[in-house]
């Protein structure tokens, strides 16, 4: 899929797609998005915390179902732990700056060359406007 010119961001995004067909107050163009790539590929439900990689950005991201737990540490000396659980590597607690766990659906990721944390919004606003999913899907669908 990196070859198709997608980000890797877009492509855990359609691997692992969030809840979003019965989801009220997700934007139209996200669910355009979801609906298109739905299309091309079946998405994949877990349970699982899948991390990523691609040298320039590393991240996770927990299937819609979040069965599996997915918690992260990030230190004060620039050190940032993700694991299915906490305290699996020992930190003085005066050097935790945060806390977190993924929520289902959500993706985390880590900008390598630009050191910061991209937060899901962020991520996913980007990407789906980055082309006209939903333009696609009224020229292209078929209803039966």
């Amino acid at each position: 899929l990196t070859h198709t010119g997608r980000s890797l961001p877009e492509i855990m995004m359609m691997m692992i797609p969030e809840a979003w067909e019965k989801h009220a107050t997700m934007s139209k163009e996200r669910k355009a998005f979801y609906e298109y790539n739905g299309c091309i590929m079946e998405p994949w439900d877990g349970p699982a915390s899948v991390p990523f990689t691609d040298g320039d950005y590393i991240g996770a991201l927990l299937d819609r179902n979040g069965l599996r737990p997915s918690r992260y540490t990030l230190t004060k000396s620039g050190k940032l732990i993700m694991s299915s659980e906490v305290g699996v590597v020992d930190i003085d607690s005066s050097d935790i700056e945060k806390h977190g766990r993924l929520e289902p659906g959500k993706m985390f990721l880590v900008d390598m060359n630009k050191g910061r944390i991209i937060e899901d919004e962020e991520i996913k606003s980007k990407v789906v406007s980055e082309r006209p999913y939903q333009e696609w899907l009224d020229k292209t669908r078929l209803h039966l």
